[in-house]
Parts: structure tokens; sequence; C-alpha cells
């Protein structure tokens, strides 16, 4: 992405009239490059062996790291000319061919020796230029490191084994023509060593061969030479590069930042086109949006500081560890954009399907999202471990070792969470329902992983094991779709009448039957019936094996009958069910029930009997007779 960024700042000078000519006039061959490279390698070992020059051999190292890195960089720039004429090398390795063929026959030893180590040095700068051109041809936009890892190798190994040959100077000829030959003989080691390192360096570091845009030609070396001589010419005391690098470090920062909001909102344009159901939804668009602006923002902010750096480091990369944490800063960043998404699109996508015929239920759509949280926080975990240099491999395979102690340390956990997919997919209760479950009554909140939260009518909070919840019966009040419970003794007293019975019961039956709250299979609400027809495919497979009044949760039975003869009343047993089974309403129906049987006893003349005892004295004492 970054390469990107230069190409926008290129753009930018390109718009103040800086646009590049056709013919460059500070294009430089690749082949000049690789001869200064080589003439530092020569300073280097010439100061490596005076001790009083040692001191300034890493100087020269950076001089030549740089060199190597711009020579990576210009290697895809086809205004870059390669600077080695094949035709005149050819022509040299043909005549010293013949030069050698005749130094056999004459026996010259010394000539033989000097054309073989010059044919080998030619041979070596055709190689060179078969690899680069090669290169060129072979890498397009699309290319990907391993391509450039792939091509380098063949021309590394041929390297690798001139280098590895030892050459035996023949010791009987003169002074003179041996110094000579070992001059060319360490000048063609020289070179060796110094294609060497830039093939080294390609190996390790493909991304800067494939760092510029091959559509533009472009990099941040041209970039900061324009903006340099800009800067000269404006101020003539200041440091060109310097101030170049701290310009354009500066400019792009400042343009990242006050592009944040911008930015994000193409990005939700962007998801849009894929996920429509968020279209015409504003709200749940400005939920997503308030969700993923802050990780979006975030990661521009330390991008834009990534850049500025690496433009101030530049042509120098960061440094290792900075880099390091950076990755772990954007692998962070990115799995929290990634539980932001989850959470506001696919909530938004579940709760749809949710709120759908036959759709997810409430629960199960909680278990995803929560499920989708952890492998999200999982997977980031181990990119940052992977980003820090630890082996993932060892690690997932120390798990699979460890999985039995794993498995008994936390059995309490997945005995829950198990329990808590067996919970699902029986449907035994749903959040929102009334259960009681042993000591526990209430209404459930939430069904997690490990636990069911349950809020008591007392306003306590209950955090129920999942474990305990799948090993006890539970009691569901809210499985009730029509028919609440209504059970009571009327107790009238032993001297009614049998008639007067017989019409206090037929009364109440009677007024039960046409009060418009009690429950009738003839009369179920419409939307019971709806339900019952829209399962009438999952009724008729199951009908004759279970009661599906039951299982769905219809009651309308109805009852009044004289039932036993008490110790002090003749109790007359009512038992029907109210349509609605909200509590409330119950009561209220119950109350109306009460008060009308009432009213049925009173017209009727007879009494409510209330526990009583009668006593009788088999004889009276003598002093009672005695005063009475």
């Amino acid at each position: 992405m970054k390469k990107w960024i230069y190409t926008l700042a290129l753009c930018l000078l390109c718009v103040c009239g800086l646009a590049r000519a056709e013919s460059d006039p500070d294009a430089v061959d690749l082949y000049l490059l690789l001869k200064q490279i080589n003439q530092l390698n020569q300073v280097i070992a010439r100061y490596e062996k005076d001790p009083s020059k040692r001191s300034e051999i890493p100087l020269y190292s950076d001089q030549k790291n740089d060199l190597i890195h711009a020579f990576a960089l210009r290697l895809l720039n086809n205004q870059e000319q390669i600077g080695i004429n094949m035709k005149q090398n050819l022509q040299q390795q043909e005549h010293l061919k013949k030069v050698l063929f005749k130094s056999s026959k004459n026996n010259d030893v010394y000539t033989y020796v000097l054309s073989t180590l010059e044919l080998k040095s030619l041979e070596a700068d055709q190689q060179m230029h078969d690899f680069l051109e090669k290169l060129r041809t072979s890498l397009d936009f699309f290319s990907q490191e391993k391509d450039v890892n792939t091509i380098s190798m063949a021309t590394l190994l041929k390297f690798e084994g001139a280098a590895a040959k030892t050459y035996i100077l023949p010791t009987d000829l003169e002074a003179l023509k041996l110094h000579q030959l070992q001059e060319v003989l360490h000048d063609y080691q020289l070179k060796l060593k110094t294609y060497l390192e830039v093939l080294h360096y390609i190996q390790q570091h493909p991304q800067q061969v494939l760092s510029k845009n091959i559509l533009f030609s472009i990099d941040m070396q041209w970039v900061l030479e324009r903006l340099a001589s800009m800067i000269g010419k404006v101020f003539p005391s200041s440091h060109g590069l310097q101030s170049a690098k701290i310009l354009l470090s500066f400019v792009l920062l400042i343009f990242l930042l006050t592009l944040r909001k911008l930015i994000t909102t193409l990005f939700i344009k962007a998801l849009d086109l894929f996920v429509r159901f968020s279209r015409k939804n504003e709200q749940v668009q400005q939920r997503i949006r308030n969700s993923i602006i802050a990780p979006i923002s975030t990661f521009l902010l330390i991008y834009s500081f990534d850049i500025s750096i690496d433009i101030l480091h530049y042509p120098h990369p960061a440094p290792i560890k900075f880099s390091m944490y950076l990755g772990v800063i954007y692998i962070s960043l990115l799995g929290w954009l990634g539980v932001a998404l989850f959470k506001a699109y696919g909530a938004a996508l579940l709760a749809t399907l949710a709120s759908k015929r036959n759709g997810f239920r409430r629960e199960v759509v909680n278990l995803i999202l929560k499920v989708a949280y952890f492998f999200i926080v999982i997977i980031t975990i181990l990119a940052v471990l992977k980003q820090l240099g630890f082996n993932i491999s060892a690690i997932i395979a120390s798990l699979g070792i460890g999985g039995l102690a794993v498995a008994l340390a936390v059995k309490d956990l997945l005995a829950n969470f198990f329990a808590s997919v067996i919970l699902l997919l029986d449907n035994s209760f749903g959040q929102g329902d009334w259960i009681v479950c042993g000591n526990v009554e209430g209404t459930v909140v939430e069904m997690g992983l490990r636990r069911t939260t349950v809020r008591g009518f007392d306003n306590a909070l209950f955090f129920v094991p999942n474990s305990e919840l799948a090993g006890k019966s539970i009691r569901n009040w809210n499985r009730r779709k029509v028919g609440r419970r209504i059970k009571m003794n009327i107790g009238l007293t032993y001297s009614s009448s049998r008639e007067d019975l017989s019409k206090c019961v037929h009364a109440i039956r009677t007024m039960l039957e046409e009060h418009p709250h009690i429950a009738k299979f003839s009369d179920l609400d419409a939307s019971a019936k709806q339900e019952m027809g829209a399962q009438h495919d999952y009724i008729m497979d199951r009908q004759h094996i279970v009661s599906m009044d039951d299982l769905m949760g219809y009651k309308s039975n109805l009852f009044v009958y004289v039932d036993n003869f008490g110790d002090s009343s003749i109790n007359i047993l009512v038992y029907c069910f109210s349509k609605s089974v909200i509590w409330g309403e119950w009561l209220a129906i119950k109350e109306d029930v009460m008060l009308k049987i009432m009213q049925i006893v009173e017209d009727l003349g007879l009494s409510f009997a209330f526990p009583s005892q009668s006593v009788y004295l088999e004889s009276v004492p003598r002093d009672l007779k005695h005063n009475t």
C-alpha cells in the first residue's frame, strides 16, 4: 500500500509541473552502480589490511548498502539501462578463447592464466546481464516475492560455485607478471563478491524489487530528489535531501489524517454494495459507521506515522524492532476491525434472520456471535505471536500433545459449553422465559457459553452454570400459548339442598362457558389457529406420537362438579383455564370469576361454609346442673 502513497506524492509533484521527461538526465546505468559497489569493496578490502584505517570501514559499508538498496529499487525501471554491452562482451570472449588456444599450444602459462581470468570476468558480466534481463522480462505488475527468489536463485548458485573455486597461480613467473596475475584474480574475486552481495540482498528483500509500480516507474529516490531540488532553489542553505524527507513525511501525515472520515465513508459505501439489507436501514448504517470508524481512524493514524518514519529513514529500512511492533499493532487493529464489523453486520444480519418465520432463535444468534468473537480473538493472538517470532506450528503441536491435560484442567468449562449446546438443541427455554430449576426461579436474561443469567422476581441476578441446568428438571412457565389454570374449591354449608347444589353447579358451568376470557377449544384465538396451521406438516408427522395440544401449550379443559363432602362443607370443584397466560391478566380474570361465583351463590340463597366443629357432652357435672 505504501507504493500507492508514494505514487500519490509523485502525482502531486507532476501537477506542479515537475513531470518527468522521457529521457531522464539523472538516469544511471545499473552496471555503473555495480562498479561503484565493487570499488567500495576494494576500499574495504584494502582498509581491512591496514589497522589504522579499520575505523573507517563502517562508513564505506553504509555507502555500499545504500548503493545496493538503490540498485534493487532501480532494477525494474526500464529507463535505467543495464549498461553491459553484450555485443562487445561476446566479441571479447571469442577473442580470449582464441588467445587461450594459441597460448596452450605455445605453452605460454602467463598468457593462458591471464586470459582465463579475464574470460571468467566477462562470463560473470554476461551472467549478471542475463539475470537482469530475465528479471525485467519475467516480472510484471502481478508478480510476487517468490518469483523474484526463483529467478535470482539460479544465478546465485552459479556465482557461489564460481566463488568456491580455488585458483593456484604459477610461481615460476617473473615478479611483475605474478603480481599482475594476482591483481586480476583479486579483481575477479571481488567482482564475484559484489555480485553475490547484490543477489543475496535481492533474495532477502524481494519486496524492494517489487516495491515500484511498473505501470508508473516511480521510486522514492526520484520523488525526494525533485523535492530536494525545489527546496534548494528556495532555501539554498538548507540540507536538501534531509529537508525533502521531513517535508514529504509531514505532508503525507497531514494528508492521511485529514482523509480519515472520507476513507471510512468510502469503506462503508463499498461494504453496502455487498451487504444489501443495510442499504435502506439508516439506523443500521449509523451503528455500523460508529462501530468501525474508531479502528479505521486508528489504523490510518498509525499508518501515517509508519509512512513518515519510512521516509525519514530512507534509503535505509526502518529498524527491525520498530517494524515488528508496528506489525503487532496492525494485526491487533485488524482483529478489532473484524470484531466491529461482525458485531455490526453480523448482529444485524442474524437478527434479521431471527425475526423471520422459522428463523434462528435469539439464543442461537447470541451463541454464534460469541463463538465468532472467540475465534477472531484466537486468530489475532496467533498472528501476533507469529509476528513476534514465535513458532506457531510448534505451539499448535504442543497444544495437541497437551490436549489431555488441558481438557482435564478445563473440564468444567467444557462441560458447561457442551451443556449450552444441548440446551439450545433441546430448546428447553429461551431469553425472556420464566423458568424454575431447583432453587432458581426467574426470567432468563441471557444464555452464554458457560452460564445462563436469570433475573429473579426479587430483582436478584442468578448466574447458573449450564451443566447444572442440563442436569436438572426445568419448569418453563412461558411455554403456554393459551391457558393458565384456575382451580378452586367452593365450600357450601351442609344446610344446602340437593336441588340448590345442582342449580349452583349448572350456573357456575354456564357462567364459565360464556365467559369471554375463559379458554375453550372452539374459540381459540386466530393467532393460535394460524400457528397450528403453519405447523400442519409437523403436527401431521407427530400427532400419533405426542399430544400436540400439550406439546404446543393449548389448554381449554373446563370442569365444575360437586367434588367431596368436607369436614364442614360440601365442596364444588371449579377447574378451568384463562385465555391469557400473562400473570396480571390472569389475576384479573380469576378475580372476575370469583366475584361472579359469589353472585351465583347469593342469588340461590346459599351460604359459604367456614371451618367449624361441634362439641357433644355425654354427661353434665352436678355443679353445672345445680347452677342451671
